[in-house]
């Protein structure tokens, strides 16, 4: 997969851990157990506030080891779901609430050294029209990747009635939290804008209190930009109540529908503190224009149909 990192951070430790990661999808067997690496785990349905469903699956890693976010850094991968749902019914992206940014052997690492609940939304297919009836049965599989000096990836499954029962309290996707982390707002919402000029990345807006931000790229394929070297984010500065992030591009992202950038802004340092969503959209070339008839070489216009 496509990293966005500093290239000139290649230990050996973390050639390791990527080959151990590597094996342990390639091994992985059908299993409904949800234990190596992990100490607990747990489904749970909830309401959205947009009124879709969102299946919440709950981890915990044994002590030492650690599960990713939707980039992973250097090494490992992050967790993966399959569903079974009734006619109509469609499973959205995952939702990963905010994720620590450290090192791990001098290599970028972006994920949870604890408890983490991702998030899967549930909503009517679109193009409906209408909501698809409530009755049926779901299942799901869910393959979570845990690494410590080796990468184990274990299948945590469940299965029930539809429509579910909701556990808990209605949950926000946007910005709201879960588990003490909070989940991305929108680059809206927060009021950030960002633009590339000259090559260079340019993100700026409220810092909500904060006395720092950093920014982690997420993985978009083809998408290149340089980390400090020993970090595993980018800093930028707080002044007068407001955050600036600058940092050259080296590629932007490539192939239909992927962004120039997107990543994370993480405000101050807590896991309950804001971050931001943010994806800048390529540059849509404009359409070469038709050459005038009338210069050497150019097709002749066509005569109206009569």
């Amino acid at each position: 997969m496509a990293r966005s990192n500093d290239p000139r951070v290649a230990p050996a430790a973390r050639l390791r851990l990527a080959l151990a990661a590597a094996f342990a999808w390639a091994s992985l067997a059908a299993s409904s157990a949800c234990a190596d690496g992990i100490a607990r785990h747990s489904f749970a349905w909830h309401r959205g506030e947009a009124g879709q469903w969102l299946l919440a699956l709950t981890v915990e890693p044994e002590a030492g080891w650690h599960v990713y976010w939707e980039n992973p850094g250097d090494s490992g991968d992050a967790p993966r779901f399959e569903f079974s749902l009734p006619p109509g019914w469609h499973a959205g992206a995952t939702v990963y609430p905010r994720p620590e940014a450290t090192m791990i052997d001098d290599a970028p690492f972006y994920g949870y050294l604890g408890r983490v609940t991702y998030l899967v939304p549930v909503a009517p297919a679109e193009g409906l029209g209408a909501q698809p009836p409530n009755s049926g049965e779901w299942s799901v599989t869910a393959r979570v990747m845990a690494c410590k000096e080796r990468c184990t990836v274990t299948s945590c499954s469940a299965r029930g009635a539809w429509p579910p029962s909701p556990a808990g309290a209605e949950i926000a996707l946007r910005g709201g939290a879960v588990g003490g982390a909070s989940l991305p707002l929108t680059a809206e919402q927060a009021k950030v804008e960002a633009r590339i000029t000259d090559g260079r990345v340019r993100i700026e807006g409220p810092a909500q209190g904060a006395s720092s931000v950093r920014f982690i790229p997420s993985n978009v394929p083809g998408m290149l930009v340089d980390l400090p070297e020993g970090q595993a984010a980018i800093p930028g500065t707080v002044e007068g109540g407001r955050f600036r992030l600058e940092f050259p591009l080296r590629h932007p992202g490539e192939g239909d529908g992927q962004p120039a950038v997107a990543g994370l802004v993480l405000l101050g340092n807590r896991p309950g503190d804001p971050c931001v969503r943010l994806a800048i959209p390529r540059a849509v070339r404009a359409a070469a224009p038709s050459p005038p008839a009338d210069i050497p070489g150019a097709s002749p216009a066509q005569p109206p149909a009569k």
